[in-house]
């Protein structure tokens, strides 16, 4: 009895020892998601800390190391999840950008024209824009101007999703004779040239909504007609 209490562990029991404990440490140290989570809830914290920051001092006063401050984590941390402001910035005005497109593409009119889905969804945009304008106007500036040539990450993907929107209503629109037929992509480049250069109206006071809007309106009315005469 006491020879079998005190037999030394054999070489599988061991091993299963082992195995048991690495286990354990494993199920321990690395939760499956723990790491992404965390990662997740830093950006948050870092977004939440930006937004404070830019109410209080305007986007000059928005500063890489301000932001850290506020979010009590280290300047690298800031680095690690946006490399530069315009970066920020871009984060920041996507989460406007994504919510109106969201609400845009539920609410589209169904059976309105081609011309009334597009100011539909531009209108949304413009509104969206319109919530944190100092933030907007950088964003725009920098999406014309990119630092080292760099496209947006997040904006430029929302952008090439929304091309695709266009390019599919066009489509539509021309297989049902409301429209003669036009390149999607030709389309699309007439009408993002209006409502770009409205938005940049629209940023600068220029104009105000209504007359934002009334003058897409017209000018994409003009260009499917004038399409219609060639």
């Amino acid at each position: 009895m006491l020879s079998e209490m005190t037999k030394p562990a054999s070489h599988d029991d061991a091993t299963k020892t082992r195995g048991k404990g690495a286990s354990s440490a494993t199920k321990v140290g690395d939760k499956p998601g723990g790491r992404a989570a965390q990662k997740a809830s830093t950006r948050e914290a870092i977004l939440a800390a930006a937004r404070a920051t830019l109410a209080r001092g305007g986007l000059a006063a928005t500063t890489t190391r301000r932001v850290a401050e506020e979010a009590g984590v280290a300047v690298g941390t800031v680095f690690l999840h946006f490399p530069d402001t315009s970066a920020l910035v871009e984060a920041l005005l996507d989460a406007h950008l994504e919510r109106a497109l969201a609400q845009a593409y539920r609410t589209v009119p169904a059976n309105g024209t081609l011309v009334e889905q597009l100011v539909h969804v531009a209108k949304r945009l413009y509104d969206s824009y319109a919530i944190e304008p100092e933030l907007s106007r950088a964003f725009v500036a920098g999406s014309l101007f990119p630092v080292d040539g760099r496209a947006q990450g997040a904006a430029e993907a929302r952008l090439r999703a929304f091309e695709q929107w266009v390019m599919g209503r066009v489509a539509e629109a021309t297989a049902r004779g409301e429209i003669p037929a036009i390149e999607p992509a030709l389309a699309f480049g007439g009408f993002f040239s209006l409502y770009f250069g409205l938005l940049v109206a629209g940023l600068r006071g220029t104009v105000t909504r209504r007359e934002q809007v009334a003058l897409l309106s017209a000018s994409l009315a003009r260009l499917f007609r004038a399409e219609v005469s060639s």
